[in-house]
């Protein structure tokens, strides 16, 4: 009975990865696409400036973090391939807005909704498969679900160029919503014997929300706090949105590259990311990835530095860029790997659902103010910048690690 049962969740658990993972890369690809062309061919066609160009990054990430908790929370109430569904819907119908943009005010409105159209990206989606894989095979799970999903990044500005060259950016940010559209449709049809939340805890109302009380208590808890604090410092030298934004910008502002070259660049960045993400995923544990993580952290940082006071270009300055993507994306996955293995099962939408909020509330944060310190004082500064915050957080990460091992000590 038992063998049965193993085998019916990993079965179940590889349906659902695959699944979400589905829904993960059109959403990167949605996001990279819509990321290289508002700075690069909306932002000259509408007159925006450099301010405006981080301010629409912001409101979609901003947006996104923000109703991550909402959704976290309604997992609990409504089945997630419903909430899966709606949020790739919300997601084209933004793209089809597209059409009838006029102005910074109207592209503001499409970003905001495709921001609550992918808000259950993340904690949902983790959701889900925590609940189907066992704890030895979790981290390297969520390690594909992540890494799979920068091929949305990596194919985006290729994809992005071609479709703006031939069609122009609205039709681009439309026809990118398509396929969303139709996986939309497959999620309320999938998962038909998923039980509703309600009937399968088979809990009262009382107790449900006692759960949740413990929820919201378990947040408390000092490991899960460094983490979170962990990422809002980390995510100024590794935000994926902020790099999509402004790396294009760096490259045909500064480097004199072409919209071509940027976007192979940008490319060959998320490919190096999507490949140290399956890499460090695959090799790490959910204790020593906190160590790896804070290596790849130290080491971006320095690169940023190095960048800011020093400078690369031509194919240096590539090798450099791939080498930090290689590093540097895998991060948000061991820290999410290490909060699913300290919480409780029950708690894990609410753990999910505050993690990637604060991830994206940060991320909004520091992409609004790296461009404002992008156009007063120029890259180099925004690269030190960018370069100086995260050491703090890569001494952080060990800390987890020293109280285990002190506890250990202490009882031996």
């Amino acid at each position: 009975m038992a063998r049965n049962t193993t085998s019916d969740v990993i079965g179940n658990g590889r349906r659902v990865l695959l699944a979400v993972t589905t829904s993960h890369i059109l959403n990167h690809l949605s996001m990279t696409v819509v990321s290289f062309l508002i700075p690069t061919l909306v932002a000259k066609d509408l007159g925006l400036d450099t301010v405006q160009v981080g301010l629409l990054s912001a409101t979609a990430t901003l947006t996104s973090g923000i109703f991550q908790v909402f959704f976290a929370l309604l997992s609990n109430f409504l089945r997630k391939n419903l909430i899966m569904g709606l949020g790739n819907a919300l997601q084209a119908i933004s793209g089809a807005i597209a059409v009838a943009v006029r102005g910074f005010a109207d592209m503001l409105t499409l970003r905001f909704l495709w921001g609550i159209g992918s808000a259950p990206q993340h904690p949902v989606a983790s959701s889900l498969i925590s609940e189907n894989y066992h704890s030895e095979r979790r981290g390297f799970a969520l390690s594909i679900h992540m890494g799979l999903a920068y091929i949305g990044n990596m194919v985006g500005p290729l994809l992005a160029t071609y479709l703006a060259v031939n069609f122009g950016w609205r039709m681009a940010f439309l026809l990118i919503g398509l396929p969303q559209l139709v996986l939309a449709a497959f999620f309320l049809g999938m998962m038909k014997n998923e039980p509703h939340p309600m009937m399968r805890q088979r809990v009262s109302q009382n107790d449900r929300m006692i759960t949740l009380r413990h929820s919201f208590k378990s947040l408390l808890k000092t490991d899960q706090l460094l983490v979170n604090v962990c990422q809002v410092l980390v995510t100024a030298a590794r935000g994926l949105n902020l790099r999509i934004t402004y790396l294009p910008m760096y490259l045909v502002q500064v480097k004199r590259s072409d919209i071509e070259m940027s976007a192979l660049v940008l490319s060959a960045f998320l490919a190096a990311g999507t490949m140290g993400t399956l890499f460090f995923g695959y090799i790490g544990n959910p204790t020593n990835k906190l160590l790896l993580a804070s290596l790849s952290t130290l080491f971006t940082s320095l690169s940023l530095i190095y960048l800011g006071t020093i400078g690369l270009s031509g194919f240096p300055l590539m090798l450099m860029v791939i080498a930090i993507g290689f590093v540097s994306l895998e991060v948000v996955v061991s820290l999410q790997s290490y909060l699913a293995e300290i919480s409780d099962s029950a708690h894990h939408n609410m753990v999910f659902g505050v993690f990637f909020t604060i991830g994206f509330v940060a991320a909004s944060f520091w992409t609004t103010a790296i461009g404002y310190v992008i156009q007063r004082y120029g890259f180099n500064t925004a690269f030190i910048l960018m370069g100086s915050v995260s050491p703090p957080a890569a001494i952080t990460m060990n800390v987890p690690h020293l109280r285990q091992r002190k506890q250990v000590h202490s009882k031996l």
